[in-house]
């Protein structure tokens, strides 16, 4: 066994002050960004209960339903989130994956300072579906942007890779090649059900194309956003799993440690390839709603369950056999004393549990819709948007942060994360307001930790900032 030492650019992503967009306003920076977009998500995240209010009774009407008068509302505020979150995780990306084109940088703190500032903003505006709606074009600017993203991003992997550099032989650098590319495949599907839903048979091609599968129009847009949806979520949850596995020492596992993270990434890869080709299939039949009969002959099973049991079998069983082996096998907390980054090395694997938890107990029976209020608050903002958000925002807290501020930000949000979990699974099971109240409780100080991780960031910035990042890539 052999070790190489890989240097980074010489203008780290996020260290100092990061990368400039424009080198006349110095401000305008990739770290403040960074930092200005995870206070941004807290206050839009907040209002979210103005939009679909946790608080109400379970009882009434799903919003989650495209004939819901809120439907639009509720849908186009979670893109919202979603797009501000992929926009923070593509800077700690092109940190992580140390891309070294000026060029791309450039491009990609560009694209999430559009994406990232006016999704959010388009959110509370775009409530109703014509396409006069000023915040609908505010988020398809943003949508466009992110686009941008991907291309660079994708770009910027690819022209690593083609430069030989060993890291990029890694099954981590690898899944967030494939991620990202997916990312894009579930985006111009998005883009299209987008369009079907607005502007209908125009041009007619749509429903010639959609009678041909012997399903109408609209259920040709359904098919289209049901499976971006579920793309767009496998993509880019594997793509957090590859840049906490690089971020928090999987270039530093030995023996029995680095084949269970091997293997973990693995079966990642394996699901993002497949979740591509189901995505294609699904989006462009009507396999969806009209499941073959020898996928129903298996115990009933539909498309969708179908889909579920790759994302188990795959996604998050390899997500969980990485987290545990950056767990006990990186090294990163020899010579340290308890509890010294515990917390922060932690966080992931107990947001990939709560995550995958929560979205199977939340599970809507027979796959319909998300289910009414609580239930459809909890399943996609707190099970998704929020487990997702802390997996990127501890990649940040370990990235910026001091040892002593990673310490309290990690008890911190280990702490709120795990009382929100307990929370939740309280009122899930037994309809208990004190379920509520303590979700309530974890959720604030989940809050605090972003908050803090902001002002620790910005006024105390790591003395690491000065340094160069190096990275130690074992090959066999």
């Amino acid at each position: 066994m052999s070790e190489k030492i890989v240097q980074a650019d010489p203008t780290p992503f996020l260290d100092g002050e990061g990368v400039k967009l424009i080198p006349r306003m110095p401000w305008l920076n990739s770290r403040r960004l960074a930092l200005f977009l995870i206070f941004w998500l807290v206050l839009f995240f907040a209002g979210s209960i103005l939009v679909e209010n946790p608080f109400v009774g379970g009882s009434g009407g799903s919003d989650w339903w495209i004939g819901s008068t809120n439907y639009w509302w509720v849908v186009m505020y979670l893109h919202g989130l979603t797009v501000g979150m992929v926009g923070l995780g593509a800077l700690v990306a092109c940190d992580a994956l140390e891309i070294p084109s000026l060029t791309v940088r450039r491009g990609i703190l560009a694209g999430v300072l559009v994406a990232g500032l006016t999704s959010p903003l388009g959110a509370i505006f775009d409530r109703t579906p014509p396409w006069t709606d000023a915040g609908l074009w505010v988020q398809i600017v943003a949508f466009v942007a992110l686009d941008e993203i991907a291309i660079l991003l994708l770009w910027g992997i690819v022209e690593l890779w083609r430069s030989g550099v060993p890291r990029t032989r890694t099954f981590p650098f690898i899944a967030a090649g494939l991620s990202a590319g997916a990312v894009l495949v579930a985006a111009v599907m998005g883009h299209l059900g987008g369009w079907i839903l607005t502007f209908g048979d125009n041009p007619s091609i749509i429903g010639w194309y959609s009678s041909q599968q012997g399903e109408g129009v609209q259920d040709f847009a359904n098919n289209l956003v049901l499976s971006h949806a579920y793309l767009m979520i496998a993509s880019v949850l594997a793509g957090i799993v590859s840049l906490v596995a690089i971020r928090f020492g999987y270039y530093g596992l030995k023996g029995r440690t680095l084949t269970l993270a091997r293997v973990g990434m693995a079966l990642i890869c394996l699901d993002v390839v497949l979740q591509v080709e189901m995505a294609i299939l699904s989006g462009f039949s009507p396999w969806t709603i009209t499941t073959p009969a020898f996928i129903t002959s298996m115990n009933g099973l539909s498309w969708v369950g179908v889909n579920d049991l790759v994302t188990l079998t795959t996604l998050t069983f390899g997500g969980a056999l990485v987290l545990i082996a950056l767990l006990i096998g990186s090294g990163r907390l020899e010579g340290a004393r308890f509890p010294i980054q515990v917390p922060v090395r932690a966080t992931p694997f107990v947001m990939w549990i709560s995550f995958a938890i929560l979205i199977s107990a939340l599970e809507p029976p027979g796959g319909a819709g998300v289910g009414a209020p609580p239930i459809a608050w909890m399943r996609l903002y707190v099970g998704f948007f929020l487990s997702l958000m802390l997996l990127i925002v501890v990649l940040v807290v370990e990235r910026l942060l001091p040892t002593l501020y990673q310490n309290r930000v990690g008890w911190t949000m280990l702490v709120g994360a795990a009382l929100t979990f307990v929370g939740c699974m309280i009122y899930i099971y037994s309809a208990l307001p004190a379920g509520g109240y303590v979700a309530v409780v974890g959720l604030v100080a989940v809050g605090g930790s972003f908050l803090a991780t902001v002002w620790y960031g910005a006024v105390r910035p790591s003395p690491r900032a000065s340094g160069h990042f190096l990275v130690a890539h074992r090959q066999r």
